[in-house]
């Protein structure tokens, strides 16, 4: 017999027939099934007599009922189910304490027993059920992104008790889901505050900075600002409930505190941070501050860059340092600042975050530090000039960028809002910006301890000056000029080439028809010879062999007689030898028969038989045949170099070299002879056609011919027949 309390109102008293296992619709078929009906009853003893009676009767049908499952109980075992058995809508009696509340009436909410914490969707709870209300719900299991959650259906308050001192925790532990929906407690710095209604912030949100990470503080139950609490150190208690990505993966894990009072400053925030003395920029991070460190320092500058995010470079007499600010608006190039901020590390140099900023009266621009770019590295955040050797120009996002060399060393100089620049690759350029330096990757770093290079942030485009402007003959002109030079000569090759190949084209065209006139001449010269020799020279033959048959007969003939017929035996015989001598002129048959150089090696051998003349033929490389036409006037020069020399110059040595070499053929006769001048040299009275006909055959065959005399003694002939 239980009273219903939701919403503040009394409705009576009645049985409560709690769901069990299978669900409250199971549980209202069992007891239908027995004929009870839940029903008011008069008050008195009559009504606890037929309420137990109930009682009991309903659990003697729920035991008898097969196959049903007993509620989860504690927040461990709701956990402990999977997502598939979370899906079941397996029933939950939980009792615990309700830990945290977004509002009062219909609202979701979290409840904490000793063994976990669990979440629940939005329920109208009681009217008297706050956070450290206990409460006793009743519902089902649902799958959730972290994990089961539960969907109550009825929510009764049993009274309050005081929350048992939650645990402290890291940030590194708020960043699993361990802790998911459990009451923790951090300890920190408020970093920042902010409410905004027209944003849909309708409660207090602190940036709370704790253990190397940022939290997010929801105090649901607070809806004024409280600038006050930024750069205290507090100790905050609530529930930790993450956010969750599409992959369902926390990654922001949020406190949500109920009021102020989960909220316990331990050192509040100085009143008046502006008022503080003012720390030199070079100090920030080793300043030994009255609250300690993490607390906000102030400092005083001239803002020397304001890009287009939310921070600005500013700097003092000591150094220069990138500030990042909470809010907009911010100040301009040239102001005199006050600021306040939260000092940290950054990339290279420390920065000030969350920092707030006013007007110190004055304005003007400090002295740029003229550096070298090997120097620049060490004034991070400083204004800094230096001068290079413009090697690019590059277009960025609404920006110039420009990429300076001095021995060996670069930057980049960032000119924003620029469109156009009035310089070319080459020039020497003097810039003046803020030097940023730029660490590259983290191993590298750590490995050299040295940055990899910086960039100027340039405020202006006027800062940036032209020393010296760059030379006509840069790489691109020059770069030009080599491939127009490659051009022309690529076509002045190509059109030598193409005279080279229409020069050996006519050249074979010509040697083509020499050598078919050649092989027609041949063929009528070997036909006159073939005539010559079966007519003439048989008939010479015929006439001589029957004058010696005569000479031998007439013995007694007169003298006069015998004279007639020697005269005619002379006669014949001259006539058979001048018929030979054209038969061998008009046909070679030895290179019918053989190679050039076994023709030329019998032919010297037949030339110098009998005599005291020694002949030796080399032939060196790989012998080829050659066209007829080359092969005959080599013959011949060789038939007619022996002859000269074993007749008229009196050697005693005759060597011919027959060389076939790649592209040409060389012919060389040498002997020991007496020697001659080739310049006094007339035809042979005896038919040889001497050195003019050798030169007539060298000019048939576009070959180089040369008579030299020997250093010992003798001549030297040289013939060279190319392109065969």
């Amino acid at each position: 017999m239980l009273s219903d309390s939701v919403g503040g109102r009394n409705h009576g008293t009645f049985f409560a027939y709690p769901p069990i296992g299978g669900g409250e619709r199971q549980s209202r078929d069992c007891v239908r099934a027995a004929g009870l009906q839940s029903r008011p009853v008069i008050s008195g003893f009559r009504q606890l007599r037929i309420g137990a009676i109930g009682v009991i009767a309903l659990a003697g049908l729920l035991a008898e009922c097969p196959g049903q499952e007993q509620p989860l109980r504690t927040a461990a075992e709701v956990l402990r189910l999977s997502s598939t058995e979370a899906r079941q809508s397996r029933d939950v009696r939980l009792r615990g304490v309700v830990t945290f509340t977004w509002h009062t009436g219909t609202t979701e909410f979290t409840l904490e027993d000793a063994t976990g914490a669990v979440w629940c969707p939005a329920i109208a709870l009681p009217f008297n059920c706050r956070v450290g209300s206990e409460v006793e719900i009743e519902g089902r299991t649902e799958a959730g992104f972290l994990g089961p959650f539960v969907k109550a259906d009825t929510v009764r308050a049993l009274g309050v008790r005081a929350l048992a001192p939650p645990p402290r925790s890291t940030f590194e532990e708020l960043l699993s889901a361990q802790l998911h929906g459990r009451r923790v407690e951090i300890s920190g710095i408020i970093r920042g505050q902010r409410v905004n209604p027209e944003f849909g912030l309708d409660w207090l949100a602190l940036d709370v900075a704790t253990g190397g990470g940022r939290i997010t503080v929801n105090v649901t139950h607070e809806a004024t600002g409280h600038p006050e609490l930024v750069d205290a150190a507090v100790r905050i208690r609530g529930v930790n409930l993450h956010a969750t990505d599409a992959q369902q993966q926390a990654f922001l894990p949020m406190i949500n505190a109920h009021t102020l009072a989960d909220v316990e400053v331990v050192t509040p925030a100085m009143p008046r941070p502006f008022e503080q003395p003012p720390t030199p920029l070079a100090s920030v991070m080793r300043s030994t501050h009255v609250a300690g460190a993490g607390h906000s320092v102030r400092a005083r500058g001239i803002v020397t860059f304001v890009g287009q995010g939310d921070s600005f470079y500013f700097q003092d007499e000591s150094r220069g340092i990138q500030v990042f600010l909470r809010e907009v608006p911010r100040p301009v190039a040239g102001e005199a600042v006050d600021v306040v901020g939260f000092p940290e590390p950054g990339a290279f140099s420390p920065v000030l975050r969350d920092a707030e900023w006013r007007p110190s009266g004055g304005k003007g621009t400090p002295a740029p530090l003229s550096v070298s770019m090997t120097e620049a590295m060490k004034h991070d955040g400083r204004l800094l000039t230096v001068e290079g050797l413009l090697t690019e120009i590059a277009n960025g996002d609404r920006e110039i960028v420009l990429t300076l060399e001095t021995d060996g060393q670069r930057c980049r100089v960032h000119i924003p809002r620029a469109t156009a620049l009035d310089c070319t690759e080459g020039s020497m350029m003097r810039a003046t910006g803020v030097c940023s330096v730029e660490i590259g990757d983290w191993e590298s770093f750590v490995a050299h301890r040295k940055p990899t290079g910086f960039s100027l942030l340039v405020q202006d485009a006027a800062t940036i000056i032209l020393v010296r402007p760059a030379p006509w003959w840069n790489a691109v002109r020059v770069a030009w000029l080599l491939a127009s030079a490659s051009g022309i000569a690529c076509t002045a090759l190509g059109l030598v080439w193409w005279r080279t190949k229409v020069r050996l084209r006519e050249t074979s065209r010509t040697r083509e028809a020499a050598h078919a006139q050649f092989v027609a001449v041949l063929a009528e010269r070997t036909r006159l010879a073939r005539e010559i020799h079966d007519t003439l020279a048989q008939g010479f033959a015929g006439i001589s062999t029957q004058l010696e048959v005569l000479n031998d007969r007439l013995h007694d003939a007169p003298d006069t007689l015998r004279r007639h017929l020697s005269l005619a035996r002379e006669l014949v015989r001259s006539s058979l030898d001048e018929a030979r001598r054209s038969v061998w002129n008009l046909r070679s048959q030895a290179l019918e028969e053989s190679t050039l150089g076994d023709a030329l090696s019998r032919l010297g051998q037949q030339l110098t038989e009998g005599g005291k003349v020694i002949f030796e033929l080399r032939v060196d490389g790989t012998p080829r045949t050659l066209p007829a036409d080359v092969e005959n006037n080599l013959l011949r020069i060789g038939q007619e170099a022996i002859t000269n020399a074993a007749r008229h110059a009196g050697a005693t040595r005759i060597d011919l070299e027959l060389a076939f070499l790649a592209d040409d053929v060389r012919l060389v006769v040498r002997d020991n002879g007496k020697g001659f001048d080739a310049t006094r040299v007339r035809p042979s009275a005896k038919g040889g056609f001497g050195l003019s006909g050798i030169r007539e055959r060298a000019d048939a065959m576009h070959a180089t011919f040369a008579v030299t005399p020997e250093t010992a003694g003798g001549t030297r002939l040289e013939l060279s027949v190319p392109h065969v």
